[in-house]
């Protein structure tokens, strides 16, 4: 997901107020569920973005729905974010928020897609593998992906370990293609 740089800014700010105080994991609980509360409500969202709503309002209901979900620092935040007219920022910047906790962690997202949910020797394995590969601490999100035949696929940052039934036929039919089975002279 591409990031804006305000809300870059803001949620580094954020984070590193909650490592001074040594209230990261806190500040990343609350992030999660502003993050939450943000990606399941579309009208939140256009709330948040509508010019024509008064700041009191988008002050109210902020305090209304957040008021009780999250710590006193988030809540200020959230409102001194509303204050400034920065309220559209909120959802990247819990994002953010998360990414960079995950980070200061050592925790790697990693997603499992495959056709059914792995067993618990298959989940133990990929998660020994991968912490041997990447020497971080692995939170995996396992997703079922129906276009898949067989096999898994495994997503984490931006690179990708393809071991599907799709991607070896695909392969096979690339190498089928290279073979040339007219000869010229004969």
């Amino acid at each position: 997901m591409k990031v804006s740089l305000v809300a870059e800014r803001y949620a580094n700010a954020l984070f590193e107020l909650a490592v001074e105080k040594n209230a990261a994991g806190e500040i990343y609980k609350d992030a999660l569920v502003v993050s939450e509360i943000c990606r399941k409500s579309r009208e939140l969202r256009m709330f948040f973005k509508a010019p024509v709503v008064q700041t009191d309002l988008k002050v109210k209901v902020v305090k209304e729905l957040f008021g009780k979900a999250v710590g006193p620092v988030m809540l200020t935040f959230l409102l001194v974010m509303v204050r400034k007219k920065r309220e559209k920022f909120i959802p990247e910047i819990a994002v953010t928020v998360i990414e960079n906790y995950k980070e200061y962690k050592n925790i790697l997202t990693v997603h499992f897609k495959a056709p059914v949910l792995p067993d618990t020797d298959i989940r133990k394995k990929v998660l020994e593998l991968m912490t041997n590969y990447t020497k971080a601490n692995i939170d995996l999100v396992e997703e079922i992906d129906n276009s898949l035949i067989g096999g898994f696929v495994l997503n984490w940052k931006d690179l990708q370990y393809d071991a599907s039934i799709r991607k070896q036929i695909e392969q096979l039919k690339r190498g089928v293609a290279k073979v040339n089975l007219y000869v010229k002279d004969f």
